[in-house]
């Protein structure tokens, strides 16, 4: 592709808004198969509890009840729900905890499951889940992971001494921290709190699954990986994969909330023992109890500086609170120190994690994946450390960054290219740092600004494995269906993929169908996270489209009577490039080649299995400004920049839209959304969008997305990601932002009004 484009780059509207907007489009919920039953699921009512025994006797003799299972039911295997072993590489696979069963005779927090049921409607269901009666021997609980990991503390897995799920360090540690805090001028050292998040998706937790006559498995799954569901299918049930079909419908909203097999298992149970497709749908309440949310952490950063502001050492230690199993904890704690460390240049580094078990609520992937964290506390550390030297925090961070040619966050790939200069640059212009900050600490309504960076891989080789399959062909009128695997649940990825094949083929974009969700017609995908879809798959629909347009063109070619190479397409025409009046429709060409009677018939098409061996991370300036009430504690956000290296954006409309939604969730998780459990019964109080307060339009302030494009050389025409960077920026922002309003330092999330308060009376008291 040139530097001139024809589709790429356009604000082109996305193929699916029309079905969204209408209520055509047909989700999970919405499906009715012939004879389908209703699942139901017993959960425990206590965080840590033993069944002595379980009665199901009166729930089996309900008329309408055609199955009710328990542990003794389910595959007598323990697997990890988050499928961890399946993304990732080899040796790390290794380390993947599976710890659950499918249903379980230990709870291990409210709402683990024990039983189910299988009915011929909802109330029948219902029903029959209170005829259970279930001998409960309450342990002892801890939910604190400091707490859990002190002697004498509740035991909740006995494969994890101490409930340390797993201890971690920092595989790239460089250097002597000890030489470097000695060599330091000054040093800086804070903890911070983050907090567990809930995705609040508009779409509930749902699943179907049904055996047809020969076995077959079949699933709808909102999945986000569904060939990856696929495969952990496979394993916990002992079938062959090629008997297993994952379909998967529109979704709407997951944020990484629906990358764990947590339904579906379940399902499958309640099929096989009544023959009958059986779905089970969430209720809000269920939601909020069941499917993980945001991994909490409690982050320790120490920081040498010198005098002229150059960092001398970073150490950080965490301790992640995982919740009641593994599921992805490991993960995304791992995520997070890398790329705690892929920000800064330092000489000197070292960090230390701790994943501890505790009776939560179980931790999976959000979007951002551990990196909004890593930065909250340390994109704080670093305006402490600016302000220690009294040096302009943007200076400071200009002066530190990371570049191209130093390593990413994996050691061994160097960053190709970095426009976290241009970024700062130009947000701190359009917002008027210089003028605005430093002016806050009024009494009454206090105004503040504030900055923080971030970096943030486009893919997450070499630790899952990121392998995509793409297959496009033309069809007789010229138009071309694109396969592809990626799950597009509102991100608008899809239109972005099906722009680079128009852009390469030479089509209009609705000339471009797309043929998605199902795991029998696409081709292997790992699946839809870590930013990756537009700029992996992206790699493999431009590839599978050069295969198809060399073909067109030297089938071109031959009734032209010209060499290939004399030919160029645009606008759904074969031109010769020498003489543009010569030359024929794709719809011709492609028409001809199937529909060929002289024994040379072809459909035109292309096909590619691609895995990058790159992650080309983009960048991130956001600036944030802020009103406190200095007697309620209450913080307005009133105005948000955020400049994005993006490479080169394939449809700015879609990826603004990332951006505006990311800091409308950053602000959430900033300012209100906490998931609280009543820390003496385990019960979750924060359980629907009554007592889980997330931000409306009324919340959200203006916000203006600048695009600074340098084109990466492993992008799709130069592309890096977009959709989780978008948050990562926003609470570490938010928190400077008003540390400049009110001069305090604000390090556990969410903040709060009642904390921002305490804060500010402890600040009265300390002066």
């Amino acid at each position: 592709m040139g530097e001139e484009f024809a589709v790429i780059g356009k604000r082109l509207a996305r193929p699916d808004g029309a079905v969204k907007a209408t209520g055509a489009a047909r989700y999970v919920v919405d499906i009715k198969l012939p004879g389908m039953l209703v699942g139901k699921v017993l959960r425990s009512p206590y965080p840590h509890a033993r069944i002595r025994r379980i009665d199901i006797s009166r729930a089996r003799k309900l008329a309408g009840v055609e199955a009710v299972i328990t542990i003794d039911d389910v595959p007598p295997k323990t697997f990890n729900s988050g499928l961890a072993h399946i993304r990732l590489a080899p040796p790390l696979a290794k380390k993947v905890l599976r710890d659950q069963y499918i249903l379980t005779d230990k709870a291990r927090y409210v709402g683990d499951g024990i039983a189910a049921v299988a009915a011929r409607n909802k109330l029948i269901a219902e029903e029959a889940l209170r005829l259970i009666e279930v001998d409960f021997e309450e342990l002892p609980a801890v939910f604190d992971p400091i707490e859990a990991m002190q002697l004498g503390a509740p035991q909740i897995h006995d494969s994890a001494p101490g409930n340390i799920l797993q201890h971690m360090s920092y595989l790239f540690a460089a250097g002597d921290v000890a030489q470097g805090f000695h060599e330091a001028d000054y040093i800086v050292e804070e903890t911070f709190y983050t907090s567990k998040q809930r995705h609040s998706q508009l779409e509930v937790g749902a699943a179907i699954a049904s055996f047809d006559g020969a076995g077959k498995l079949t699933v709808w799954s909102q999945s986000q990986s569904p060939h990856v569901t696929r495969r952990g299918l496979a394993e916990l049930f002992d079938m062959p994969e090629g008997m297993i079909e994952v379909i998967t419908p529109y979704i709407g909203g997951a944020f990484g909330g629906k990358s764990a097999l947590i339904i579906e298992p379940i399902c499958v149970v309640l099929a096989q023992k009544t023959g009958e497709p059986v779905k089970i749908e969430y209720s809000r309440e269920e939601d909020f109890l069941v499917l993980p949310g945001r991994e909490p952490f409690i982050q320790t950063v120490k920081m040498g500086i010198k005098k002229d502001g150059t960092i001398t050492t970073l150490q950080t230690k965490i301790i992640a609170n995982a919740g009641a199993y593994m599921v992805s904890a490991s993960s995304i704690a791992s995520f997070n120190i890398n790329n705690f460390f892929a920000l800064y240049r330092c000489p000197n580094t070292a960090g230390e994690i701790d994943i501890v078990y505790t009776n939560m609520l179980p931790c999976g992937p959000f979007r951002g994946f551990g990196n909004p964290e890593a930065m909250f506390a340390l994109e704080q550390v670093v305006d402490m450390a600016a302000e220690r030297i009294g040096m302009d925090p943007a200076g400071f961070r200009r002066r530190n960054h990371r570049r191209a040619g130093d390593p990413s966050w994996m050691a061994s790939l160097p960053i190709a290219s970095c426009a976290l200069d241009e970024c700062i640059e130009a947000g701190a212009q359009l917002i008027g740092w210089e003028g605005k900050r430093g002016l806050g600490t009024a009494k009454g309504k206090s105004h503040g600004i504030g900055m923080a960076v971030m970096s943030h891989p486009s893919d997450i080789y070499p630790v899952y494995t990121g392998h995509t399959g793409v297959f496009l062909k033309l069809n007789a009128d010229g138009s071309a269906n694109l396969t592809v695997s990626p799950v597009e649940m509102g991100q608008g990825s899809l239109v972005a993929l099906a722009q680079i094949a128009a852009e390469e083929l030479g089509i209009r974009l609705e000339d471009v169908h797309i043929v998605t969700g199902d795991t029998d017609v696409t081709l292997f995908d790992i699946g839809t996270f870590c930013s990756r879809s537009t700029y992996v798959c992206g790699n493999a629909v431009l590839r599978a489209a050069r295969e198809a347009k060399g073909q067109l063109l030297a089938r071109a070619a031959r009734k032209l009577q010209v060499s290939a190479d004399e030919l160029a397409v645009s606008n759904g025409r074969v031109y010769v490039k020498r003489t543009p009046e010569q030359g024929l429709s794709v719809a011709e060409v492609a028409k001809d080649a199937i529909y060929n009677y002289e024994g040379e018939p072809l459909n035109i098409s292309g096909s590619c299995s691609f895995e990058s061996t790159a992650v080309s991370p983009s960048f991130q300036a956001g600036f944030v400004e802020v009103e406190v009430d200095t007697e309620t504690g209450e913080v307005k956000v009133s105005r948000v920049v955020i400049a994005h290296d993006i490479g080169r954006a394939i449809n700015p409309l879609s990826a603004e839209g990332q951006i505006e939604g990311a800091v409308a969730q950053g602000i959430g998780f900033s300012l209100l959304e906490d998931y609280v459990i009543n820390r003496g019964t385990g019960e979750t109080v924060t359980d629907n969008f009554t007592t889980y307060k997330i931000p409306s339009t009324l919340d959200l302030p203006d916000t203006e997305v600048i695009f600074i494009e340098r084109p990466d050389p492993a992008g799709p025409a130069g592309a890096k990601g977009v959709g989780e960077s978008a948050l990562v920026t926003v609470p570490a922002a938010i928190a400077n932002a008003i540390h400049d309003a009110i001069g305090v330092h604000m390090k556990e999330l969410p903040m709060t009004p009642e904390r921002i308060w305490e804060a500010l009376k402890a600040k009265e008291i300390a002066t």
